[in-house]
């Protein structure tokens, strides 16, 4: 059933004029096109920055066509932070209308300087077609071709805590999808402690990331302490055709607390993806040892436990739920609010995903608070509370849209038998793999 929501956006600029707008939600769903794009995010001002304080930076504009939904492409691009949001001013459009990004939402890890024509981050473009959720499975995908534009910029590093600027030739182009995604657990290889509102550079036990793959950190927070924003590869960034090696996370602490070696900090979604030649490189690994750290009631439960690696084969059609704030809250610039919202279910077998583009004036939400045992996939759960970080002080009022959440039906099997699954899209044609996949609804 629909419902009406109140939006606050920015009426001229960010930081300028707030005004609210009634906007009926619609229970709408999507097909996705097997192809997504890439498009570049270069810095268009020189900023100066500050660990663990979001920032508002200028792009070379990006004109986003309509009937798509947008991305960030995980593993940090920028020697000094990650892009976690892109900004829209004015009212957010729908996702059937063109818009325009001349934004991005960066969060530092390093006190520094970014100069005008640095790449801060990769933007990933999905090509959509909506409908009402009783005729989404009827819908076809639109037809894309993949483009292919090269700009000049800098590419940064950092290597022995100095910054590396480098002055390349990059390529936007895209890939096609498997939709077949695997588990890898970020286990964090040393002790650290952390405030409310740090961002940290977490060791991690390293983790091998095949050639033609790409990163997305799985919603629903993993440890009570906070949640991961991105993951990072050490020294001069990698292609997504190449392998990588991640040996960090970034870590937005939510409360104050203690980081141990071994303890579980997150999840991430290693999707497979087609770019030229592409075999199969999905490995067969054991179970895994880690300490589950959860809240139950006022108390933090440290729980050691095995975990079974696991893979999913993700639907071609999705739907979106929205995130209505159940309560008035203050905000206080660059500090995570935990924010109730109106009870949200998520199926058995869903796995969520944000709807970039900032949704509310004041910020964006980074992730689903959990307080409880982190719900596994196969079981679903109830979304009560989220993490919102505010990019200036202001207030959250009851009634108010503060995001939008994508729901995707998967498939979930041990990694032998998506390794199977990954193999026939190998040899299939996209449109025979394509039916083979709709046919496992």
């Amino acid at each position: 059933m629909s419902a009406k929501v109140s939006m606050s956006y920015w009426v001229d600029d960010v930081g300028g004029r707030v005004e609210e707008l009634k906007v009926e939600i619609k229970p709408t769903g999507y097909r996705m096109a097997p192809v997504t794009q890439w498009e570049l995010l270069v810095a268009d001002e020189d900023k100066k920055v500050e660990k663990g304080k979001p920032t508002i930076v200028k792009v070379k504009p990006i004109f986003i066509p309509e009937n798509t939904l947008v991305g960030p492409l995980s593993i940090m691009r920028h020697a000094l932070g990650t892009v976690i949001d892109v900004v829209e001013c004015g009212i957010p459009g729908r996702v059937e209308e063109e818009k325009c990004i001349s934004k991005v939402l960066f969060i530092p890890v390093e006190d520094g300087e970014i100069k005008k024509d640095d790449l801060i981050g990769v933007l990933k473009v999905f090509y959509i077609r909506t409908g009402l959720l009783t005729r989404i499975f009827n819908l076809s995908p639109p037809k894309v071709e993949i483009k292919r534009t090269s700009t000049e910029l800098n590419i940064t590093w950092r290597d022995n805590g100095n910054v590396f600027r480098e002055r390349a030739k990059v390529d936007a182009l895209g890939y096609t999808r498997s939709h077949i995604g695997v588990w890898e657990l970020l286990v964090a290889d040393e002790t650290v402690k952390v405030k409310k509102g740090d961002v940290a550079r977490i060791k991690i036990k390293e983790l091998k990331i095949p050639p033609s793959t790409v990163v997305v950190p799985l919603s629903v927070m993993r440890n009570a302490y906070g949640t991961v924003l991105d993951v990072v590869q050490l020294g001069r960034p990698r292609k997504v055709e190449d392998e990588k090696k991640i040996q960090q996370a970034i870590f937005l602490a939510v409360d104050d607390g203690k980081i141990e070696e071994g303890d579980l900090i997150g999840v991430i979604n290693v999707y497979y993806v087609g770019i030229e030649d592409v075999k199969s490189v999905i490995e067969e690994k054991g179970k895994e040892s880690v300490t589950l750290v959860y809240r139950s009631g006022d108390a933090v439960i440290r729980k050691k436990v095995e975990i079974e690696p696991f893979g999913y084969v993700r639907k071609p059609v999705a739907k979106w739920e929205v995130l209505i704030a159940d309560e008035n809250k203050k905000l206080n610039y660059g500090e995570p609010a935990v924010i109730r919202v109106k009870k949200v279910r998520v199926p058995p077998y869903t796995i969520i995903y944000p709807l970039h583009m900032m949704r509310h004036a004041y910020g964006t939400v980074l992730d689903v608070f959990c307080d409880c045992p982190p719900w596994k996939v196969e079981e679903g759960g109830d979304i009560r509370k989220v993490v919102f970080l505010p990019v200036m002080d202001g207030e959250v009022k009851e009634g108010e849209l503060l995001g939008v959440l994508n729901f995707y039906e998967v498939d979930v099997e041990r990694v032998g038998k998506i390794k199977q699954f990954y193999e026939k899209w190998i040899r299939m044609s996209e449109e025979e793999y394509m039916e083979y996949i709709a046919g496992l609804q």
